[in-house]
């Protein structure tokens, strides 16, 4: 697994940016990494970006929500 924590940015695009360039140099260096997933805050924000950018609500707690891109 690799888990992106608190990615967030002011620059609209940045932050599909950043989880999609991460995820290709994990994919490069760490090939045996196949899950990548989220620790998200609870919010509508969240929600959306995640969604919108290919990923699924895999978990929820009382704190947080999990997306998994696949």
């Amino acid at each position: 697994f690799a888990i992106f924590y608190t990615v967030w940015s002011y620059q609209a695009g940045a932050g599909r940016e950043i989880i999609f360039t991460l995820r290709k140099h994990i994919e490069a260096y760490r090939p045996n990494i196949k899950r990548f997933v989220t620790l998200s805050p609870k919010t509508t924000m969240a929600y959306r970006f995640h969604t919108r950018n290919g990923a699924i609500q895999v978990g929820n707690n009382k704190e947080s929500d999990n997306y998994e891109y696949l």
